[in-house]
């Protein structure tokens, strides 16, 4: 075939060709013109790519209608849906089946449909056989055709066939150039007419039948044919039948809700049907009509009833809306209790709104009143006695009984006379955690300890509950104020004489509880003064205060400068003391939580009056030795001190007020059923209030936005760096690869090669802040990082103001390279990693000196025990995906003492895993900041499609 010559005349066609896979297809040529202008044997293909050559010839419209039926050429069906399979002939051989194919030809038929109104003024022609694509001239016809389908049953069998009419003319389809354009809605092609239906027609009903007057049913096979596919085409298509009958039926529907609750499997069966005449079916929102058939003797019935579909929507509308998204409608079956306490709130409802309630089996025998709960509350001392009883339907029982029922969650609950009441859903809410921690006292009494009464609901005789009286003692503004120790020698900041006042009162009524202000803020201070004024009130019994390493020279300091009267002992090194006897000598004894596991044996033995834990997330693993080793210690009064309570889980906070308030939260296990679950996972806002409602009196917390006038202003600021272009450049490419690798896998693959693919997004981060972090890297110079050229430009800034400034990154490799960059510039710093002994020499050097203007640190190694005011700027390289780690090295600077504003800058370069993972975490992190932050784990809660965003 040789091609057109431009710049003779030629002629832009439209043809429709048979395509091995895809059906009919539309495509575009050009055709070169003879002089006498008829068309020549000279054409080829037009395409996007070609087009511009033929450009004088084509209006806008052909231009676009190119375009449009490029989409269809075997290429760009490869590029989109070939996946990794590249190649055309393997794509057709090896790719193209089952959902593929499906959704391919789905694909090509609404491209297809697209394009008839476009090709309705061109010149359109049949191909042929060997490829030229105007044999035959064709025109779209605006009429409309029409079509009944016809049976026809004798003695012998039963004949099926199509009757198409357009303009009142019949047109047989049995015929060599009939052909199927278009499949649903069919566009039917009959000699060189192309041309639709008035009602959506599926196209495969009329192809049988291109190639054969009819379909010949045997008697034997008659009724399965009429059940599975008569009745579908009397549904939805004009069908003329012959030997048979067809019965219309026009009623108006009535609908009843069907309850079934006598199974023993543990459901409940719950359905909605609709009534027309005697025919009762499911509704179907948008289903126009629905056929039964019927056979009696040797006739068969077709019933064809019309639904009402306006009418059936507003009743499942109206039911979706009343069943609350339990489901019912859509599964059939629900859990028993579930579903008959869902009843027992609607059936009155449903009935006055016209839709009638059919009970079968044992459903008869529900009560649906509601139980009340009375009950008579007596103060014992350190606890509460509660007896209550449950009134209903003339029975009174002890609410003692419920119990099993409310902890295994069981609504339904057998009366004495045989009938079944169905517990209110809120009590499973409410009383639960109370029937976890509760100790029965007789079969009608309940004992709980005093501070354990926030979990009550119970009303008491003044209307007022026992929880909300504590709630209310327990806040701030109720306690009352204490002098302060005589030989304190710091004048307290209201906030901080507020929270001493408050660790009093915790005292009084022997509740533990947590001081969790922000760093900062002079928690070790509001102890310490705690401590001291004990001593001055003839307190001879020793307290013990655990810590981390890290932070033993700052109490030492602290304590020593504002408690000089308090006789301390710092219990580290070598030769401690062995004996506990030895203990009675001090006020307060300082130790660390290694140490403390390590002298177990010893200090289990001595009764201290405080036992204080400082950074106390440091129990938040229930099951760690530490955790295990502090509750081990006999104290008469417990405190915890920390600014993040809640580092990563709701079990931090579980963990720690088991060893504050042992019983408060319950056991682990329901814990984690009744409030981490739905919390964490479910978003469950009920539970979540009750459980601030439960902590809040046993935690104060401050922030620094409370204290504003205390401290300077902070000022955060997100810059956002450009990549090099050779940094862009392996970025992109170790992108790919992972993405590509992640493609090509399947999920239980995915399962087992999850680690491989965050490694990669590991390599990522590191490539994001300087290549030479990778294996690849090893060639790059300093400069071929954004990110460090804008650090760089940003340090020679703040170095040359006289301010200092403090650097965090994750990466210790990192770190080396910058005090590498620092020492060639002869530049002093202080630095800090984990591995580092002299941290508090470091410390000081960098407060002290003011040659020394920057410290780089770890930001692991840097999150606790540093007091670091002399810095006015806080650089964060790359970011924590833990919200609270990041805070914490902000808040090294941003303390008391601190007397200049605070410019904290967070790196963070352009387009690359670090702007979606940081908001991945705040997608994922849902819980307000009151109860969780995100973990630093975040990536091992990743799933595929999370992944796939990350590297997409």
């Amino acid at each position: 075939m040789s091609l057109v010559n431009s710049s003779k005349k030629f002629r832009v066609i439209y043809s429709i060709y048979n395509h091995e896979f895809l059906g009919c297809l539309f495509s575009s040529h050009v055709v070169e013109e003879l002089d006498n202008g008829s068309l020549s044997l000279t054409y080829q293909a037009l395409m996007p790519e070609n087009m511009s050559q033929f450009d004088h010839g084509l209006d806008n419209e052909d231009r676009f209608i190119v375009k449009h039926l490029d989409k269809l050429t075997d290429d760009e069906i490869v590029k989109k849906f070939g996946g990794t399979v590249k190649n055309v002939k393997d794509f057709f051989s090896k790719r193209f089946h089952e959902q593929v194919k499906a959704t391919v030809l789905q694909y090509v038929d609404r491209l297809m449909l697209e394009a008839i109104p476009m090709l309705r003024e061109k010149p359109l022609y049949i191909s042929s056989k060997d490829g030229y694509p105007a044999k035959t001239r064709i025109a779209i016809m605006d009429d409309l055709a029409t079509v009944k389908f016809c049976f026809k049953r004798t003695v012998d069998d039963t004949r099926y066939y199509p009757l198409v009419y357009r303009n009142q003319a019949k047109l047989p389809v049995y015929r060599k150039d009939a052909a199927l354009i278009v499949e649903n809605p069919a566009w039917l092609l009959l000699g060189n007419e192309l041309f639709t239906f008035d009602e959506p027609l599926d196209g495969k009903k009329l192809i049988p039948f291109f190639s054969k007057p009819n379909i010949v049913v045997p008697k034997s096979a008659e009724e399965q044919f009429f059940q599975k596919f008569g009745k579908m085409l009397v549904r939805d298509y004009d069908v003329d039948a012959q030997g048979m009958r067809i019965s219309y039926v026009r009623r108006d529907p009535k609908f009843r809700f069907m309850v079934d609750a006598s199974s023993t499997n543990g459901q409940v069966g719950m359905e909605l049907r609709v009534q027309y005449g005697n025919f009762e079916l499911k509704p179907e929102p948008g289903g126009k009509a629905h056929v039964e058939v019927e056979q009696k003797d040797n006739d068969f019935i077709f019933h064809k009833i019309f639904r009402n579909p306006e009418a059936e929507r507003d009743v499942v509308t109206y039911m979706e809306r009343l069943q609350g998204g339990i489901g019912l409608l859509s599964m059939g079956m629900m859990g028993r209790q579930a579903g008959l306490q869902w009843l027992s709130e609607n059936v009155r409802e449903m009935v006055s709104n016209g839709i009638e309630v059919v009970q079968d089996g044992k459903v008869q025998n529900i009560t649906f009143e509601r139980p009340e709960i009375v009950m008579e509350t007596t103060d014992s001392g350190d606890w509460f006695d509660i007896k209550a009883m449950v009134h209903i339907a003339g029975h009174i029982i002890p609410f003692i009984k419920f119990r099993n029922h409310i902890m295994k969650g069981k609504r339904d609950y057998v009366l004495p006379d045989g009938s079944t009441a169905i517990l209110p859903e809120q009590w499973f809410a409410d009383y639960r955690h109370f029937l976890e921690i509760a100790e029965q006292k007789d079969d009608e009494t309940f004992s709980i300890k005093k501070y354990q009464a926030v979990v009550l609901e119970f009303n008491i005789g003044a209307k007022q509950s026992i929880r909300e009286k504590v709630a209310n003692s327990v806040a701030v503004q109720a306690v009352q104020e204490l002098p302060l120790p005589r030989g304190l020698n710091a004048e307290l900041r209201s906030y901080q004489k507020q929270g001493y006042d408050w660790l009093g009162f915790l005292q009084e009524f022997s509740f533990g509880g947590i001081l969790a202000d922000d760093m900062g803020l002079g928690k070790t201070l509001q102890a310490l003064s705690l401590l001291l004024r004990e001593k001055e009130n003839g307190l001879s019994q020793p307290s013990l205060v655990v810590m981390p390493t890290s932070l033993i020279y700052n109490w030492v300091a602290e304590a020593r400068k504002f408690t000089p009267a308090l006789n301390i002992h710092v219990h580290t090194g070598t030769q401690r003391i062995s004996d506990p006897l030895e203990l009675a000598q001090f006020d307060v004894v300082f130790t660390t939580y290694g140490l403390l596991r390590s002298d177990l044996a010893m200090f289990g033995q001595f009764p201290f009056h405080y036992l204080i834990l400082d950074e106390s997330q440091m129990i938040k693993n229930p099951g760690s030795k530490t955790a295990k080793a502090v509750k081990e210690i006999t104290a008469k009064h417990r405190l915890s001190l920390t600014g993040t309570p809640i580092e990563n889980t709701l079990l931090d906070l579980w963990s720690q007020m088991t060893f504050l308030n042992p019983g408060l939260l319950g056991g682990e296990t329901f814990f984690r059923d009744f409030y981490i679950t739905p919390i964490e996972k479910g978003r469950d806002e009920g539970r979540m209030e009750k459980l601030r409602t439960m902590i809040h009196p046993f935690i104060l917390r401050r922030t620094k936005s409370q204290v504003a006038l205390e401290l300077p202003p902070k000022v955060e600021q997100v810059h956002f760096c450009e990549m090099t272009e050779s940094q862009a450049k392996l970025y992109e490419e170790t992108k790919s690869a992972y993405r590509n690798y992640l493609l090509g896998i399947g999920t239980e693959e995915f399962n087992k090669q999850k680690l491989h693919i965050l490694a990669g997004l590991q390599k990522l981060r590191q490539i994001a802040i300087h290549p030479c972090l990778v294996e690849e890297g090893a060639h790059f110079e300093l400069n071929d990082s954004g990110k460090f050229q804008e650090y760089e430009r940003l340090l020679d800034e703040v170095i040359s103001k006289g301010a200092k400034v403090l650097v965090f990154s994750q990466f210790v490799r990192l770190l080396t390279i910058l005090r590498e960059d620092l020492d060639k510039k002869e530049v002093p710093y202080c630095y800090l990693d984990g591995s580092t002994i002299d941290r508090q020499r470091q410390v000081e050097r960098f407060q002290n000196d003011p040659e020394v203007q920057v410290f780089l640190i770890s930001l692991k190694a840097g999150g606790v025990g540093l007091n670091l005011t002399a810095a006015e700027y806080v650089f964060i390289l790359d970011p924590w995906w833990n919200p609270a780690v990041e805070r914490q090295a902000v808040d090294r600077s941003h303390r008391i003492g601190q007397a200049k504003t605070v410019f904290s800058y967070k790196f963070i370069s352009k387009d690359t895993i670090e702007e979606k993972i940081v908001k991945l975490q705040e997608r994922k992190s849902q819980l307000s900041d009151e109860i969780i932050s995100e973990e630093k784990e975040l990536f091992k809660r990743l799933d595929m499609a999370d992944l796939a965003e990350l590297l997409g």
